[in-house]
């Protein structure tokens, strides 16, 4: 009853921006794993999976500026519409493309990023509109269990494409347009509805705002620590691989990677109901834990032992712990602000500028790395090592937690 009590106190806005999220995760999940995927395939190469990525995360934080700039007092229905129809040419371009891609990835890359940073600029706004410090745990509870819907639907049914697109033509590569073209089409009929949110929007931004916010000590530590996360974003496509290497099929991944969205379901809704503010720290810590063990076992074993640890440890368990109380420690440091909901943009278009260039930096060396060394030894120790930065980042937030409570906040 609680349950249904706290999920009840949630705004309108908040139940369209969790449903809205579902939609773009489903997608996300089969457009970016499985991109990924489509590119080694056809090339053997991490390198142009990384030169890919590059291009995308540049364009996402140049978006975000450019919107800053366009998009000041006008509805966030409009940034989500553009999204969505950006992410409609892009898949529509893979299909009609075909293995032509591979020559045409930078201006993928380009494209798919602003796509994104028109979607993640609106979402943004709608979870500090929609959302208050007491219903915040709770909110992202849902939206992450959503997420995990999705994340069960998204491989489960790429898995499935691919599977009939292979015995169907013969031909290996026909599943994943068939994949393409269905996410083309869901983003489609995505952005014919989206006329149902309730619009909000921002007031004020300039790149002069976004680097004076920098002396507010809260937030200072909140940029640092949202270079470091940049710099970790390179794991993500390397865990793609590496995962698909140790499964040998886009069947066993998709499976695996449903049957974690499942258990992820049900953590996020425990963690998300069990959360409160007194609880945050310890469960930070506990969550940085999981997460730095299992980013470790995972390439030292290499094997689906070290897959299982990666995914409970990792993905069930440790992810919902830690980024709960970053969320909230994150949205606290822009609400103690007086002026924060108004300059709410330049502190989002700041998190995206720090975590761009950390982004920027780790894939770039990557991409240097990946044309110099045994390409899959690298991806190894890259996972492993970048996975200790999650301890960096439990350190900068406990920073972000103090400079809160030196502000006048308090945890109850």
């Amino acid at each position: 009853m609680k349950f249904l009590e706290k999920l009840k106190a949630l705004s309108y806005r908040a139940r369209l921006t969790i449903l809205l999220h579902t939609v773009f995760t489903l997608a996300e999940t089969i457009g970016g794993v499985f991109f990924n995927l489509y590119l080694w395939r056809l090339t053997s190469s991490l390198q142009l999976i990384a030169q890919y990525q590059f291009w995308y995360w540049l364009a996402l934080m140049l978006g975000f500026i450019l919107i800053g700039y366009a998009f000041k007092n006008k509805g966030m229905s409009q940034l989500f519409r553009i999204g969505f129809w950006l992410n409609f040419i892009f898949f529509g371009l893979i299909v009609w493309l075909g293995e032509r891609s591979i020559n045409w990835t930078v201006y993928l890359g380009l494209l798919s990023g602003l796509a994104a940073g028109f979607y993640w600029s609106a979402h943004e706004v709608m979870a500090l509109s929609g959302t208050s410090d007491k219903t915040r745990e709770m909110f992202y509870g849902v939206l992450m269990s959503g997420e995990s819907v999705a994340r069960i639907a998204g491989p489960a049914l790429s898995a499935g494409l691919i599977w009939l697109g292979a015995r169907w033509r013969g031909e290996e590569l026909f599943g994943y347009y068939l994949l393409f073209a269905f996410v083309a089409l869901l983003f489609l009929a995505t952005e014919l509805v989206i006329n149902r949110v309730k619009d909000v929007s921002f007031t004020q931004f300039s790149l002069r705002g976004v680097f004076s916010l920098y002396q507010r000590k809260a937030w200072r530590w909140n940029l640092w620590r949202s270079f470091v996360d940049g710099l970790m974003v390179s794991r993500w496509f390397v865990w793609s691989v590496l995962s698909y290497l140790i499964l040998t099929s886009e069947v066993w991944l998709g499976t695996m990677m449903s049957l974690v969205g499942g258990l992820a379901i049900i953590s996020n809704m425990l963690v998300g109901q069990w959360f409160k503010p007194s609880l945050r720290a310890k469960l930070n810590s506990w969550g940085a834990a999981l997460l730095v063990i299992a980013g470790i076992v995972y390439p030292l074993l290499l094997n689906p032992l070290g897959l299982v640890f990666d995914q409970i440890l990792g993905e069930v368990i440790g992810i919902p712990l830690f980024v709960f109380a970053w969320l909230a420690w994150f949205y606290l440091a822009v609400e103690t602000d007086y002026e924060g909901e108004k300059r709410q943009f330049e502190y989002y278009a700041g998190h995206e500028i720090w975590q761009g260039a950390g982004r920027i930096i780790s894939i770039g060396a990557f991409w240097l790395l990946a044309g110099q060394l045994e390409q899959i030894s690298l991806a190894r120790w890259w996972f492993g090592g970048l996975s200790l930065l999650f301890i960096v980042q439990w350190w900068l937030l406990k920073k972000v937690r103090l400079a809160l409570i030196k502000a006048g906040y308090k945890e109850e």
